[in-house]
């Protein structure tokens, strides 16, 4: 009972959240977080992997950008003590999320996850014009990058294990229910589909590439930091086709060649993190029990499935010039979704077979008690909905000169004229809007 009460509260928590986000409420929806990650301000600590990092997303977009990198630290800690947590440890809990759901299970952090906490450290940094710690927390998130087609590979082979074991002696029958013709009909009846979407190149984030390239390309001293400048624009134009992008590529190749530093004056990124990102909901699906006994009452399951919260602009323009996608977080938190879904439907559907022969068991003696049995069942059938949905749906930028230090920024309805600091050579504007009908944030780096 306690494992259906999990996932009630779950959605409950994150519908809360997700509604403070939605209305601009930034500093409101970092407030919950930290509640909801049992943040202690004497110690510093939180107990909660996701929750911290939200708590730490949400504060960059409030501008407190030392308490965000502080809990982003934490939650850097949390993962790392999530990637080493002992076998003992994990087969506990995976046996106890048998009984009940996965909501019951620790958080843990998608890849994705990991990259956009170096990564949102970095803009930290960025905002305090700290360039040099800022390089340190792109260089950690490059290499998470680089890591990305291992640690893939260690997940489905982890994952494939973990299910032959717990399926146990019920293996056969989960692996007939798998493949069922009835079991993919009722998926596809229910909406859900998987294995449509493609990552990015080798799993990489364009923002954070692009991002890195961005922090070298203004605070270089070298002809050999503007050559990795290029060569990581040269990465996200390859994959994503940006002209905008396409652009600070051949500015940092110059640069590459002459060092001429003249070439960046009065340059101004404007970067847009644009909407709100794809989250998890959950959705039930009744089960074909013949696959199973007839004489069971419930053998549904629930699973996640994603939803797309959307853009809240196509895009915004700074005088005159529109912006462009450089990263795509809905493509992808949904291709690495697609990688972890298989395990979590095979994961669902040994539950409900152990969870169904039980029942059976119980019913065959005594039919109003296998009834209860049943009752029990469904409580405790409930998805795991958590993911990091503080992320915005995509990431945009375009550059342009502005020689009288003024840009006027427009939106939808909403014209937002910004005034850059004479006494800096270069700048960014960052802008994040959530809704059509909620006036962007503006925040600027002057360089």
């Amino acid at each position: 009972m306690l494992s259906g009460c999990t996932s009630m509260m779950q959605k409950k928590d994150f519908d809360n959240f997700n509604g403070k986000l939605e209305s601009g409420d930034f500093l409101g929806a970092s407030e919950l977080a930290l509640d909801n990650a049992g943040y202690d301000q004497e110690s510093g600590e939180t107990h909660d992997l996701l929750w911290t990092l939200q708590a730490g997303a949400t504060l960059n977009y409030s501008g407190d950008y030392e308490l965000s990198t502080k809990l982003l630290d934490a939650s850097e800690k949390m993962m790392k003590s999530e990637d080493t947590e002992g076998t003992v440890s994990e087969t506990g809990e995976l046996v106890g999320s048998m009984i009940g759901n996965d909501a019951m299970l620790d958080y843990e952090q998608a890849h994705y996850d990991g990259i956009m906490t170096n990564t949102i450290k970095a803009w930290n940094f960025l905002s305090q014009n700290d360039y040099q710690n800022a390089r340190v927390e792109l260089n950690r998130a490059e290499e998470r990058q680089r890591r990305a087609a291992q640690h893939f590979a260690d997940i489905i082979k982890e994952r494939k294990a973990e299910l032959e074991e717990e399926a146990g002696e019920s293996g056969f029958l989960v692996k007939q229910t798998m493949e069922s013709k009835a079991t993919k009909n009722a998926l596809s009846q229910a909406g859900i589909e998987y294995g449509q979407w493609k990552p990015y190149d080798g799993y990489v984030n364009p923002f954070t590439t692009y991002t890195y390239g961005l922090n070298l390309l203004l605070t270089g001293k070298s002809k050999s930091d503007f050559q990795k400048a290029s060569d990581s624009f040269k990465r996200v134009y390859s994959m994503t086709g940006s002209k905008a992008v396409k652009a600070d590529y051949e500015l940092a190749r110059s640069m590459a060649r002459s060092n001429k530093k003249s070439k960046l004056k009065n340059q101004v990124w404007v970067i847009f993190e644009n909407g709100k990102s794809t989250v998890k909901e959950e959705k039930r699906v009744d089960l074909p029990i013949f696959l199973l006994s007839d004489n069971v009452s419930y053998a549904g399951i629930a699973i996640p499935r994603l939803s797309q919260r959307g853009v809240a602009f196509s895009n915004i323009t700074a005088n005159g010039a529109k912006t462009e996608t450089v990263a795509d977080m809905d493509k992808i938190i949904s291709a690495e979704f697609d990688q972890e879904f298989p395990y979590i439907l095979a994961r669902e559907i040994t539950r409900v077979t152990l969870k169904t022969i039980a029942q059976k068991q119980v019913k065959d003696q005594n039919a109003l008690l296998g009834d209860a049995f049943a009752v029990l069942q469904l409580a405790t059938t409930g998805a795991d909905i958590r993911s990091f949905s503080a992320l915005p749906s995509q990431y945009q930028a375009v550059r342009v000169e502005a020689k009288n230090k003024k840009v006027q920024i427009k939106a939808g309805n909403f014209t937002l004229p910004v005034e850059l600091s004479k006494d800096a050579d270069k700048h960014i504007i960052y802008v994040k809007a959530v809704s059509p009908v909620i006036a962007p944030t503006v925040k600027v780096v002057n360089i």
